[in-house]
């Protein structure tokens, strides 16, 4: 039955109130209108779990088929540039979500999703978060969304720091602190809950209040002090530079698509301490790191093993599923002893803190292959990169040093005088230069 998720463009009948329809089409147009990548579209019931992915046009001329099915059905909120739902592979962030699990609180699961948005509305929209551009009823919880205006996966450090300071701003209501993953899979408006029985409801506050993430940073997120024991410590002379909210998600993400783009440079194969490419080697520790990496950073062990085991899939001569599950389940227990206090400033770092010369070491990177990595490189790399940007920057928008600049100006200088009927030696007087200079200039 729910295989029909990948046949939606095909003809398939369905009886589907036309009303849950306007809701799931609501839903995907305030998503995703305009959007050019591929968008995940999920069902489940029971074990059986099938994901498909659509652009916007045929998700949302096609989507009565899919809430018709007896089935949970979710969207991504966010695209991909291809048809893989991975955090590596997404398109654009178009908005940012949580979702509140009220039930799972004490004093709040008796509790019916009115009065929890309610208590959001006076409590903490606008106060702790934004007020949210709109929300939906699951079925049993509550998943608030905000607008933003879309952005490229280059910005996902920041998309997810601010996701996780929403997380801990709405703990106390039920936040999931899985809300984080970029990647994630949100239940569509008007579909079912089979759990409950009951039907999503979207509810609009304002689709056209749509935010940047950098407001959202300057206006509700702390400024950090730096990385020292005693956040109130205040150092002498010169004032301490402001760390960014989002420091060690980058690093994580930077990290975690090295090690894809490494798997990529050696086509699958490993590399021995020779420096020779081969089948095997260095698989078990790149696909712990993986798993270590991508729990740091989205929040999801779960996923982080799913994604660990497709990873593994890249190379030459893969593991067997169990024996990844195996070797990287340290990464997962690493990953519980990591933390981040970020509201504080301070940095309590449990798990695996690899150096980069440790990691060059242990996985054999080559000159070349720094090249092209984002973070793990050694000291002679990190100068080049400085010097190449330091030329960069002293050339203009030409290209040109400033020597050069000048030069052409003179170039230009003496042969808009010659074209004016003035001689060489009228030019020589007029600009200070020799003879010479200006008789070469001219025929140039």
């Amino acid at each position: 039955m729910l295989n029909a998720i990948r046949k939606l463009t095909e003809d398939i009948e369905y009886n589907i109130d036309p009303k849950f329809k306007d809701e799931a089409v609501k839903n995907i147009s305030i998503l995703h209108e305009g959007d050019d990548g591929y968008i995940a579209i999920a069902a489940k019931k029971d074990k059986e779990y099938v994901q498909y992915h659509y652009k916007v046009n045929d998700l949302t001329y096609n989507i009565g088929k899919a809430i018709s099915l007896d089935a949970n059905i979710y969207m991504t909120p966010n695209s991909f540039f291809m048809p893989k739902r991975k955090i590596e592979n997404i398109r654009k962030l178009n908005a940012l979500y949580i979702d509140i699990d009220y039930y799972n609180i004490e004093n709040l699961k008796t509790y019916d999703h009115e009065r929890i948005l309610a208590i959001l509305e006076n409590d903490y929209f606008g106060q702790d978060v934004p007020e949210p551009s709109f929300v939906i009823y699951t079925g049993r919880g509550l998943a608030v969304y905000w607008l933003i205006e879309p952005v490229p996966i280059k910005v996902l450090p920041l998309w997810n720091s601010i996701q996780k300071f929403f997380v801990d701003k709405l703990r106390n209501m039920g936040a999931d602190s899985k809300s984080i993953d970029g990647a994630r899979i949100m239940r569509l408006a008007g579909t079912i809950n089979d759990k409950t029985g009951l039907r999503s409801k979207l509810y609009m506050y304002d689709e056209n209040l749509v935010y940047t993430l950098r407001d959202i940073q300057n206006d509700y997120l702390p400024q950090l002090t730096p990385y020292i024991n005693n956040p109130a410590y205040k150092g002498k002379g010169r004032k301490a530079k402001v760390v960014n909210f989002y420091t060690l998600y980058s690093l994580h993400y930077a990290r975690l698509n090295d090690i894809l783009k490494l798997q990529e440079l050696r086509s699958g194969y490993c590399r021995n301490n020779d420096g020779e490419l081969t089948e095997e080697g260095q698989r078990e520790f790149m696909c712990f790191l993986y798993r270590y990496w991508y729990c740091c950073y989205c929040n999801d062990p779960g996923q982080a093993l799913e994604n660990a085991l497709e990873f593994n899939q890249g190379f030459k001569i893969p593991l067997a599923n169990n024996e990844v599950e195996k070797i990287t389940v340290q990464a997962e227990k690493a990953y519980e002893k990591w933390l981040l206090d970020s509201p504080n400033g301070v940095y309590k770092r449990g798990g695996y803190n690899y150096k980069n010369e440790t990691l060059i070491e242990k996985l054999n990177i080559t000159d070349d292959e720094m090249k092209v990595m984002t973070t793990i490189i050694n000291p002679n790399e990190k100068l080049r990169r400085k010097l190449v940007k330091e030329r960069k920057a002293r050339r203009n928008e030409d290209g040109l040093t400033k020597r050069e600049a000048e030069k052409q100006r003179k170039i230009r200088e003496v042969k808009e005088l010659f074209s004016q009927g003035l001689k060489q030696k009228e030019i020589v007087e007029k600009l200070g230069i020799a003879k010479s200079t200006v008789s070469k200039y001219i025929k140039m």
